[in-house]
């Protein structure tokens, strides 16, 4: 009998007692079998007979009499050979009849008639950790009346973790088909591949946490340590000295006091101590004794000496006093013979009395030693307002202008002094006059106008032309503006000083950091420097800033940077001393280096990660692979772990390596004397004494329940025997997998795939989970999953980090708002909240102060940025300035339940195109104002190009675009560029989207600048460098998940061609321009050569001997008679030499000095004349040549005698050679001619 072979009250006393024992112990988990479909058609058993009634001798077929159908699971160890007998080490489930021949479950209910609704499912509770590898027996058998007969049986081992996910099984065989799924799952609390990790929140004396779905514990807040059992004290709670039971709590231990348990408790009774310890009294300046209370200083503190008597300290608490003459006492308090030392003083006179001395004073000074001034002005002498002065002995009245005398009292005259203008008459009166005016005039004086204000407004008024009316200046009032109202009103207190009025005038009082009389003064805030470390300072507005170098921080550059915090690490970073050999070597406690290493912060700004053992790579990423050397043998497959690995050995192989053959002849299977002989994971029997079976185990048939493995059926042929084998088994006995599921590949993304038959289980490497290993553990934030040998890395979008990028990168930690501004971080960036005076990305602009901006109902202060839809905008000096993109209707999804953004009303729009199916319902934002309708030729899909319109088509890899996504969308997110604000700066920047016509993966977008007048040839440089500039922002790594999908950008612009009617001429032109330049050359090279061969002939000619003639070549010299074409070619050069025909020059060359004749003789031969047909010339004579020079030539005008030759300064018309080669020699010609 199987496995299953019991009575009904047996299994009815067994599922009790595993009920009853299940209640007494929890199980960790449990093994779920859930039938799916069963197919027995023929109504037969697997011995071929019919369930209930007898088999048709007509048609073979059984009776319609159905089969009572119930199943029963085995589940055991791990079977090489599975026995169907034996026990069930791991549990066994049975369900009641569940149906007839043929029926179906979905869902886990059955259809059809009205079951129950556990119906088909077997659940096998386990109290021990999951081993993972298993064996199943699934058996279907019929229950006629006490009898059971088995239907099915189908056997499955291999390997299964626990999860939600199931394994569903198909059990094909000749006489039914079943199909079931299988899945393992962990009770409650427990997690874990084997369902051993238990995690039980709780939050009592034992523990505060909760669990993950890793059952790893996760402290409450507030609690902390291994066993979160640690409370979290009070911020600022001394470390060393309080203590705290609940969080939040700082109780100090004892000799401690304060909020924070950071003050000492000094020693019980000191008075002026302090302590640095508990129960220390370290005394104050000028106090001593053991409790602080004796006074050093006696002296300084009490003063104890009188009439002038000198103190000293002696003791604590005790003191002398030094008494001047004439006194005595402990504190100089007796007086004898007080007159001695003449105490009285201004002439007073000293008598001694009992008690010390009087002094009798003189008059105007009073007091004990009559050194006070008697103040006569105390009973106020002077009369009518007049001011005294007091002086020695005496007093002076400053009276006003009406009265005089000693005290004010007499009146003066002051019609004297003619003080009334336009006045009839003046009349002195008691303290004053009065004029009698003319008519039209008034005033004291009558000299105010009664017809006109001019002249008569006072403190800056101003008249008004029509009426007697003067306009006053603030804090001014009256008929002539001559009452000041308030000094105040004129806001004369600066840099927000507060004014306050006074009687004669207004005091201001100034803010921090501000001084003066009007607050115009600032102090300077870094004076002296606050900065430490050799930062410097940079002065603020009531505050300072300081520029810190790389490796400090804070307000004053005072805290040591912390650089594996700077350096996109995130999480509680703790200091820890390494001793000696890494000192400035800081290991941080960051999730940067993952959960398999720790940040070290290293100087100048860089970092690295030491990773546990089993990992690699920069951030510890990378586990080791430990199976690339494949240390299994025999065909075992390897798992790679963490620094370790382990072998799953074929059937037949055993060991760690899977390097030992298992011997199953160790078993003795062969029976009754019978030798074994060891095969390949098999075993033969040499039967003897006619003993027959795969065991030697009978004498009347081969075959027996293990004759046939893994659920073969055994069939005797009398000397042998043969296994009809189920599918994905063959071999003599069933024994050998084969068309194994692995072979196909199955576990994908590198999944190792471990299992026999048709049965399997992926091992998944990290990054990847799943039944194959399809589904990848997506990175957070838009991060791309990069797969690797036995590794992965995420390649993070901008501004994230860490393992799995779910780290937002706080670009604020490394301070880059200077001046004191407030850092706001952003995701890949920040944003700087610059103080009044600063603007720029980080606050480095200097603007000044400027007036604020109104702007759509608000006000914006001077220099402030905002963003307005997809537009950005700037506020200077009261102007507002915005980017120009048309930035169109935003989409929104409907219904119109769904508010819009900005509050606006979602609206149905009939043109959105859909680009990524299925997309939701989507709409417009409703605008108050119907939008401006857009006049352009430059659209999508129209081919139409120009020197302000491009054309760029937006090619997507499909499966990576969000679903419902839509074109409009996409034109979305390139009008928000923020490359896009930054090119339509000055002009209008239109961008219009469509689905391609030719690609259906494919957005065209066209972009052009709205006409405003400028000129056309400037369009094309400047829509050619926004088309670079949107495609060099979308080649970027960015945040948006629907641009990470483009994979090609084709730019469409219209070509720069030459102007009409230049291009056509500009090459013939040139080249007749150069055959000209060519032909020029030539002719000139041909005349000069002719005009210096004329030149030659006509310097070989003998000179006529006629004086008539005119001659005017030189003479060549006697002495030298060589002839170079040198000495000709300056001659011809020298062809402007005579001047005009009235003048009278002489050819010889020479100086004054009879001393340089070598020099002459050299320059003559450098020099030649041209002919001039109006000058007479003739060889001087012996005189003239005397006083010349030697061959010397003079040439004289018509118009004088001649004249001796002399030298004339140098001026720019002088008749000088012109173009000669050396330089140095037309530098020493020395000029002869006038």
């Amino acid at each position: 009998l199987s496995v299953f072979g019991r009575t009904r009250l047996d299994r009815c006393f067994h599922l009790f007692s595993g009920k009853k024992k299940q209640t007494k112990k929890q199980s960790t988990g449990y093994f779920e079998l859930q039938l799916i479909s069963v197919e027995n058609p023929k109504g037969e058993l697997l011995s071929g007979d019919c369930c209930d009634g007898e088999r048709s001798a007509a048609d073979g077929r059984c009776s319609e009499d159905e089969c009572d159908t119930y199943f029963r699971a085995c589940l055991k160890e791990y079977q090489a050979e599975v026995t169907t007998n034996g026990p069930c080490t791991y549990g066994m489930g049975t369900t009641d009849v569940i149906g007839g021949n043929t029926f179906q479950f979905k869902s886990g209910q059955k259809t059809g008639q009205s079951r129950n609704s556990d119906a088909g499912k077997i659940a096998i509770r386990f109290d021990y950790a999951w081993p993972r590898s298993y064996t199943l027996i699934v058996e279907a058998w019929d229950r006629d009346n006490d009898e059971e007969l088995l239907i099915e049986r189908d056997i499955r081992k291999g390997m299964i973790n626990p999860g939600e996910e199931k394994q569903v099984v198909q059990h094909k065989s000749s006489t039914a088909t079943i199909e079931y799924s299988i899945r393992v799952r962990c009770a409650e609390h427990y997690y874990g591949s084997k369902c051993n990790k238990v995690c039980r929140p709780r939050d009592d004396y034992f523990g505060h946490y909760v669990c993950d779905q890793f059952g790893n514990r996760g402290c409450m807040e507030g609690w902390t340590g291994p066993d979160c059992k640690t409370a979290i004290c009070k911020q600022g709670c001394s470390v060393a000295h309080g203590t705290c039971r609940v969080p939040g709590e700082c109780k100090c231990n004892y000799g401690w006091q304060g909020p924070f348990c950071d003050e000492c408790v000094p020693y019980p009774g000191c008075v002026h101590g302090t302590c640095n310890e508990p129960w220390q009294c370290k005394c104050e300046k000028n106090w001593g004794g053991l409790l602080c209370d004796k006074d050093l200083n006696y002296c300084g503190t009490n003063r104890p000496c009188k009439n002038g008597g000198t103190c000293m300290n002696t003791e604590p608490d005790e003191y002398n006093c030094a008494c001047p003459d004439g006194y005595s006492g402990k504190n100089c308090e007796i007086a004898e013979h007080a007159c001695v030392s003449n105490p009285c003083a201004n002439g007073g006179t000293c008598h001694e009395v009992p008690s010390g001395f009087e002094c009798h004073c003189p008059a105007g000074w009073s007091g004990p030693t009559c050194a006070k001034d008697t103040d006569e002005c105390a009973s106020s002498p002077c009369a009518q307002g007049g001011t005294c002065i007091d002086k020695e002995n005496g007093f002076e009245c400053l009276c006003p202008a009406q009265w005089t005398g000693k005290t004010c009292q007499i009146d003066v005259n002051e019609c004297l002094g003619k003080p009334c203008f336009n006045a009839y008459s003046c009349k002195n009166l008691i303290g004053g006059y009065l004029c009698t005016c003319f008519r039209g005039w008034a005033g004291q004086k009558c000299d105010i106008n009664l017809n006109s204000c001019h002249g008569q407004c006072q403190n800056g008024g101003t008249c008004k032309v029509r009426g007697y009316q003067c306009v006053c200046q603030p804090g001014f009032v009256g008929r002539h503006c001559e009452v000041q109202r308030n000094r105040c009103a004129s806001s004369p207190c600066r840099n927000g000083g507060r004014c306050h009025t006074l009687l004669d005038g207004f005091m201001c009082e100034c803010p921090q950091g501000f001084s003066g009389t009007t607050c115009e003064v600032q102090n300077n805030p870094c004076s002296p420097n606050p900065c430490q470390n050799k930062a410097q300072c940079h002065s603020l507005p009531g505050d300072f800033f300081c520029a810190c170098p790389d490796d400090y921080e804070g307000k004053t550059c005072s805290e040591l940077k912390d650089h594996c915090k700077t350096n996109q690490c995130q999480g509680n970073t703790h200091l820890l001393h390494t001793g000696p050999p890494f000192k400035g070597v800081w290991h941080i406690s960051s999730n940067v280096c993952g959960p398999h290493g720790r940040c070290i912060s290293l100087p100048a700004g860089n970092f690295s990660c030491s990773c546990e053992p089993g990992f690699t790579g920069t951030y510890c990423h990378e586990n080791i692979n430990d199976c690339v050397s494949s240390p299994c043998k025999s065909g075992g497959t390897c798992i790679d772990g963490i620094n370790s690995f382990q072998c799953f050995c074929p059937d037949g192989w055993e060991g760690s390596l899977c390097d030992v053959d298992v011997n199953e002849c160790s078993r003795n299977p062969c029976q009754n004397g019978g030798h074994c002989v060891d095969l390949l994971n098999d075993f033969y029997c040499h039967c003897i004494d006619s003993w027959k079976g795969k065991t030697c185990h009978s004498r009347e048939s081969q075959c027996d329940s293990t004759t046939c493995s893994n659920g073969g059926t055994c069939y005797d042929h009398g000397d042998s025997f043969l296994c009809s084998c189920p599918s994905g088994w063959g071999g003599s006995t069933c024994n050998t997998a084969k068309n194994s599921t692995c072979d196909s590949g199955p576990c994908e993304n590198g999944g190792t795939c471990v299992g026999g038959g048709d049965a399997f289980t992926c091992i998944c490497k990290d990054g990847w989970e799943g039944p194959t290993c399809a589904q990848s553990t997506t990175p957070y934030n838009g991060g791309i999953c990069v797969d690797g040998v036995n590794w992965f890395r995420c390649e993070c979008a901008p501004g994230f980090a860490g393992p799995d990028c779910r780290i937002n990168i706080d670009e604020c930690q490394s301070s880059p708002c200077t001046y004191g501004s407030t850092c706001v971080d952003e995701i890949n960036g920040y944003r700087c909240v610059c103080p009044p005076g600063k603007a720029g990305p980080r606050c480095e602009e200097f603007i000044g102060v400027g007036k604020a901006c109104r702007h759509a109902g608000l006000q914006f202060p001077h220099g402030s940025r905002w963003d307005e839809e997809c537009n950005s905008c700037k506020c200077v000096n009261g102007h507002v300035s915005c980017t120009k993109v048309r930035c169109g209707r935003r989409p929104c999804l409907l219904p119109k339940a769904l508010p819009a953004p900005g509050g606006h009303e979602c609206v149905e729009h009939q043109f959105l195109t859909c680009f990524s199916p299925p997309c939701h319902q989507w709409g417009v934002c409703s605008t108050p104002d119907p939008p401006t309708p857009l006049h352009t030729q430059c659209e999508p899909n129209s081919g139409y190009l120009d020197n302000s319109c491009a054309r760029i088509t937006l090619i997507f890899k499909r499966d990576k675009v969000p679903q419902g996504t839509t074109v409009e969308n996409i034109c979305s997110e390139l009008r928000y560029l923020p490359v896009t604000q930054t090119l339509a700066r000055e002009r209008a920047l239109l961008i219009l989207c469509d689905l391609s016509y030719s690609n259906s993966d494919a957005v065209e977008v066209a972009m052009s600048f709205e006409q405003d007048g400028r000129a056309k040839d400037g369009d094309r440089g400047q829509i050619q460098e926004a088309a670079s500039a949107i495609i060099g922002a979308l080649s970027k790594r960015h945040n948006s998940t629907v641009m990470l999908a483009v994979v090609e950008v084709k730019v469409e612009t219209q070509v720069e061609a030459p102007p009409v009617g230049e291009s056509h001429y500009l090459v013939p032109v040139l080249c007749v321009v150069f055959s000209l330049l060519w032909i020029f050359c030539i002719v000139v090279c041909v005349w000069w050569t002719r005009k210096r061969k004329k030149e030659r002939e006509r310097t070989a000619r003998p000179a006529a001997a006629d004086d008539e003639k005119v001659n005017n070549r030189l003479e060549p010299p006697r002495s030298r008679a060589r002839k170079d074409n040198r000495d000709k070619d300056i001659q011809y050069e020298c062809k402007k030499l005579m001047g005009s025909s009235e003048r009278a020059c002489d050819g010889a060359e020479g100086e004054e000095d009879g001393e340089q004749e070598g020099d002459e003789e050299e320059e003559d031969r450098g020099l030649g004349f041209a002919e001039y047909p109006a000058q007479k010339c003739s060889k001087a004579g012996a005189q003239d040549r005397g006083m010349m020079g030697k061959g010397g030539v003079i040439c004289t005008s018509r118009s004088g005698p001649v004249k001796a030759p002399h030298r004339t300064a140098y001026s720019p018309k002088d008749n000088r050679c012109k173009n000669l080669n050396a330089a140095k020699l037309s530098e020493d010609i020395n000029d002869h001619y006038v």
